[in-house]
């Protein structure tokens, strides 16, 4: 045992020694350029857009429109999850999963694009987009135009957004003669 412990010392040092050989000998032999491809190469998520929409504001109380809807309806909470990706510098495709007035849990699949009209504020842009919506069932199926009984329908959204820097952004989504919803976007780059 005491043989092992005056030798400890030699052994360490010999193993560092022969570690910092190996370490300079591959760093001698190896190709800097695949680290640096490696750090310009962007992440898997680039491009892509996370929403969060926790709160809208309906320009009209909820009102029966016709015979079969229900006499005390009133707006429910509504709030919107979503991921757009930027297909390039015009052009977005994206989903969102979204509670409609009603209660009712929906979905929007779109396609779209995005304008910075004003050099001046190139963080400024307007949005529009449109695509399948699913959600609005009966009886609230007449709320949005171009729907169906099932829910099942088209739509168009505009809206009107800004960057705060290259990730934080929020918009404003126009519900056509029912509202505004207010979004937060984190985009990866």
């Amino acid at each position: 045992m005491k043989n092992l412990r005056s030798a400890h010392p030699s052994v360490f040092a010999l193993g560092l020694s022969g570690f910092m050989a190996c370490a300079t000998a591959s760093a001698q032999t190896s190709d800097p350029a695949p680290v640096t491809e490696k750090a310009d190469k962007p992440s898997a998520l680039s491009g892509w857009m996370f929403g969060y929409a926790p709160f809208d504001w309906h320009f009209s109380d909820a009102r029966k429109e016709n015979d079969f809807e229900p006499d005390e309806q009133k707006h429910a909470y509504v709030w919107l999850i979503q991921a757009e990706k930027e297909l390039d510098e015009r052009h977005i495709a994206g989903f969102a999963y979204f509670k409609n007035s009603f209660g009712q849990p929906s979905q929007y699949a779109y396609y779209g694009w995005r304008f910075r009209p004003f050099d001046s504020a190139p963080s400024l842009f307007i949005k529009i987009t449109g695509g399948i919506i699913h959600g609005y069932k009966f009886p609230f199926n007449k709320k949005i135009p171009l729907n169906n009984r099932h829910g099942w329908g088209i739509t168009a959204i505009p809206a009107l957004g800004y960057d705060f820097n290259q990730n934080w952004g929020a918009q404003v989504n126009v519900l056509g003669n029912a509202g505004v919803m207010f979004q937060l976007n984190y985009t990866v780059r």
